[in-house]
């Protein structure tokens, strides 16, 4: 995950040419407290969109230059789910980009004893291509709740959608989800 200096440059970068002027010094340390508070989440949050690492990195630049722009418009409280609504868009408009890019390379097993991490590792990979399987509206609401820990009023919030439309989603999601691991045991390590 690239650090807060790297995306506070590119934040700046892109604001001089939107807005023709630098950062004042409270729109930057309120950026690095937004930063310090939620990258994490909204780093996790673009790859469990099955996106890459560098494309996490990417998205978490565009996702607190979105933010940035929006600094006065931000409502205290409510930042966190402005930031994974956003996460979400620029996830989709990645996962679009990458659709369009030739397949990757596998992964190149060592010759070394499989150990814990390793099957930890595996374990990741499969409970993201099984999320990865999901329909969107689906896997967002299970991703945001079950794995990031937002509430439902958080959850609908950061999707635009009412907290009953979440609870049924959830629901829906769960069920969706235990059928594919249900489909994939054999594949378990």
């Amino acid at each position: 995950m690239l650090s807060f200096a790297a995306t506070l440059a590119d934040a700046e970068a892109r604001s001089a040419r939107a807005r023709g002027a630098r950062l004042s010094e409270d729109e930057k340390s309120r950026l690095r407290a937004l930063f310090h508070a939620h990258a994490d989440l909204v780093w996790r949050l673009l790859r469990r969109q099955n996106l890459t690492p560098a494309q996490a990195d990417d998205g978490l630049q565009e996702v607190f230059a979105v933010a940035l722009q929006r600094l006065g418009d931000l409502e205290p409280g409510k930042e966190r789910s402005f930031l994974c609504g956003s996460a979400l868009m620029v996830a989709r408009r990645l996962s679009q980009v990458r659709e369009a890019l030739p397949g990757e390379l596998p992964d190149v097993e060592s010759d070394e004893a499989l150990d814990e991490r390793t099957d930890a590792a595996r374990k990741r990979r499969l409970v993201f291509e099984l999320l990865g399987k999901l329909e969107e509206p689906f896997r967002m609401v299970l991703v945001l709740q079950e794995v990031e820990g937002l509430s439902k009023r958080e959850t609908a919030e950061a999707l635009g959608i009412p907290e009953g439309t979440v609870a049924s989603r959830t629901r829906r999601a769960r069920e969706l989800f235990r059928e594919l691991v249900l489909a994939n045991l054999g594949r378990l390590p």
